[in-house]
């Protein structure tokens, strides 16, 4: 049996141990100089941008915005969000030439991937059943994606939150196998069972790259966990506080990440 090789980040922390991104950066330096090709994976909703209550009030800092804009540019950089919002909202907002969008937790690789009839139907008979949920639960929003419906807790009083997450289980019950739900921190989305979640697009997208390189994926999220765990071997970070994550390091907040990209940046000057 081959010796296993061990890993040069810490291992899978907990909640207390996860160390901070820049009491790291020697380890990260190096695996960043090592590299041939660097892919950075980037969620956009508490990652890039601080949370609203109303997802169209959101707005990318021109800081922000400048520097993944000089990233696009480096010869050894690729980029990619990577959000459970639809890559034409994604565009709106971000406007970065060269940026990859992987919208829906990214399905969206390439154009508008088809679906079939019947879970197109399905979906127009979900969104009227959807509908009344705002007057049910006081402060729910629902959010119609056009492939998915997203359900909005954020702010609402905490009956109105089980209420409705209570009432998205019972209705799972009641619609075809069809459909899922991806849980995010503040939402339930209930998706076709072709949107399988960030970790599934992580694996198939870095599978299928014709070389090896170094992925960097930053989120904030329950959905950015999957993807965690698919790139543990590249450089991985949770943004916020006060959770267990399966990301190697830690960043606080937007603020930090904008910190963190032009860190990145001085680093292939």
């Amino acid at each position: 049996m081959g010796r296993r090789r061990s890993s040069p980040f810490p291992m899978t922390p907990t909640r207390a141990s996860t160390p901070h991104l820049f009491d790291c950066w020697d380890l990260v330096t190096k695996k960043i100089h090592d590299a041939i090709e660097i892919w950075i994976f980037l969620d956009f909703d508490g990652t890039l941008v601080r949370y609203y209550d109303r997802p169209e009030d959101v707005k990318l800092s021109g800081e922000c915005r400048r520097v993944l804009t000089r990233l696009t540019r480096h010869r050894r950089v690729h980029m990619a969000i990577v959000s459970g919002r639809r890559n034409a909202a994604l565009r709106k907002y971000v406007r970065v030439p060269r940026m990859k969008f992987l919208g829906l937790f990214g399905w969206e690789k390439s154009g508008r991937p088809a679906l079939p009839r019947r879970t197109k139907a399905a979906l127009r008979r979900l969104r009227s059943v959807l509908a009344p949920l705002p007057v049910l639960f006081p402060g729910i929003l629902v959010e119609d994606k056009g492939i998915s419906s997203a359900v909005h807790f954020r702010g609402a009083p905490v009956e109105s939150q089980r209420g409705v997450q209570s009432w998205v289980r019972g209705l799972l019950k009641r619609i075809p196998p069809d459909f899922g739900v991806i849980r995010s921190n503040h939402a339930c989305e209930i998706v076709p069972r072709q949107v399988r979640g960030k970790g599934v697009a992580m694996r198939e997208f870095i599978s299928g790259l014709r070389r090896p390189v170094l992925p960097i994926y930053v989120g904030d999220d329950l959905t950015d966990e999957p993807a965690f765990a698919a790139l543990r071997q590249g450089i991985t970070v949770r943004v916020g506080s006060d959770f267990a994550t399966k990301a190697r390091f830690r960043l606080e907040n937007p603020e930090e990440v904008c910190a963190f990209l032009k860190r990145l940046e001085g680093e292939f000057s």
